[in-house]
């Protein structure tokens, strides 16, 4: 190692001297205290989960590796969603004479996948605030891989959209649901949203049969099916992840031979490609950021929009800030930020920038809308 790294080490070891000692478990997970601050205890709560995650691997990133370029190995580690917060419990909950909150956790930092950890998962749900998951799968002769789908999600505690009520709504949309299944993410985002969902699985399924002079003879048919399938964010309408799989299944009956591949290919979908992206990418979001769609009204001119943009950059927990679009008075932004829709306006609301004052007129789960005054 050489005098930089060194310095970085001995620097890099100050730093977590004042914090409290961390634990690693024979499972290889880390215990660790932590802080967060926030204007809710939702906020506070949520900061304080991040900052154990972090903690955590700068001390795994202390003791096993090589610590040159530290906070770059650290980003890469985040950004791989590899720490996650597997339990905690709160050991300080306090309100501060400004009304803001401030929580003390002891957490257990697991460094393993959470796709096989429903304890973690959970955790991970409740600080996105428990995301509504939609499954609308076209399947010809029946919806054996939309209730698979459904199934799994359950059984990994994600809350779903009633699908019994969403076909009920469904029926008078079919030119949208076509437009959704064939790829159209706006079209399975405005479903989604119509219906109360954060998310929404689109896809379709496309079933045959093969026959061969074995099977012929033993009495059997093979089924096959393959799937293909998006996850769509219903407030921006990004898609988040996408994938295909495919099943086949042998059965004296045609329909069931179809219908059992049809399963399998959505088992394999979830439990191996789709679920892990969705996992991975929801971890994403609470360790390094949420995107949030801002739009600004009532911008007068270019000198403006500069101000407004360069006042988001300097904003606190914002990690990023990009232009999308700016015309006729409007601002365009993609902001993203360490914490909630909610919390970035509770903290934007009231604020002046270039001599005008900042309201917040419309609050969604992904999207804030500010007007200039």
């Amino acid at each position: 190692m050489n005098l930089k790294a060194i310095v970085i080490v001995s620097g890099l070891l100050l730093c977590f001297s004042g914090a409290p000692l961390t634990a690693q478990t024979p499972d290889n997970d880390i215990t660790v205290q932590a802080e967060g601050f926030g204007i809710s205890r939702k906020d506070a709560l949520l900061k304080a989960k991040r900052n154990a995650v972090e903690k955590g691997i700068g001390t795994v990133l202390i003791s096993h590796t090589e610590i040159t370029n530290f906070e770059l190995q650290k980003d890469i580690i985040l950004s791989k969603t590899i720490g996650s917060v597997k339990q905690y419990d709160i050991l300080k909950e306090q309100t501060e004479s400004d009304g803001s909150i401030v929580i003390r956790i002891n957490a257990l930092v697991s460094l393993a996948s959470i796709k096989t950890d429903l304890a973690a998962l959970k955790i991970l749900l409740e600080s996105m605030d428990k995301p509504r998951m939609m499954v609308l799968i076209r399947e010809v002769d029946g919806k054996t891989a939309e209730n698979t789908i459904i199934a799994f999600l359950k059984d990994k505690s994600f809350d779903l959209v009633d699908a019994a009520s969403v076909a009920a709504r469904l029926k008078m949309e079919e030119g949208l649901i076509n437009r959704a299944v064939q790829g159209d993410p706006g079209a399975a985002a405005q479903i989604g949203a119509k219906n109360g969902a954060d998310y929404v699985i689109v896809g379709s399924v496309t079933k045959s049969l093969k026959e061969t002079k074995l099977l012929s003879e033993s009495g059997m048919i093979s089924g096959q099916a393959g799937i293909s399938a998006k996850v769509i964010n219903c407030t921006n309408a990004r898609v988040v992840a996408l994938s295909s799989a495919s099943g086949a299944a042998y059965h004296v009956s045609k329909k069931v031979a179809m219908a059992n591949a049809s399963q399998k290919a959505a088992e394999q979908l979830m439990d191996r490609k789709l679920f892990e992206t969705i996992v991975a990418t929801f971890q994403d979001m609470i360790n390094n950021g949420f995107s949030l769609d801002v739009t600004v009204n009532n911008v007068p001119n270019f000198k403006t929009q500069k101000s407004v943009r360069a006042f988001l950059v300097d904003f606190p927990n914002v990690v990023s800030v990009t232009k999308k679009a700016f015309g006729g008075g409007t601002l365009g932004l993609t902001v993203l930020y360490k914490g909630n829709s909610d919390t970035f306006s509770e903290l934007i609301d009231g604020k002046t920038v270039a001599g005008k004052m900042i309201s917040v007129t419309d609050i969604a789960a992904n999207s804030v809308t500010l007007l200039l005054e």
